[in-house]
């Protein structure tokens, strides 16, 4: 695996992993607070749990690859973080 390859495919790995944690939270954002934040908590150890798997699985490569790869996947995850859902509860507070 070369360097741009490690880059690509960890930013498309963690674009992944972010769009699918903020649908999941985009479904449930009406639901009760212990849903939502069962939900939340759940796409945070899958985040984990994925990232674990990928240096699991990247460990038999370098260890630059294993930070190219890495970087730009918790980067990505945190642009789907960066902007709040939109159209959630309305409150009063």
């Amino acid at each position: 695996m070369t360097g741009w390859q490690a880059v690509l495919g960890g930013a498309l790995l963690g674009a992944a992993a972010g769009w699918l944690s903020r649908l999941a939270l985009k479904r449930v954002i009406r639901s009760s607070d212990s849903v939502f934040y069962s939900v939340f908590v759940g796409g945070v150890f899958a985040r984990l749990g994925l990232l674990a798997a990928a240096v699991c699985l990247l460990r038999r490569e370098s260890y630059t690859i294993i930070v190219l790869f890495i970087a730009p996947m918790i980067l990505a995850q945190m642009i789907f973080e960066a902007f709040p859902i939109k159209h959630g509860p309305k409150s009063d507070t």
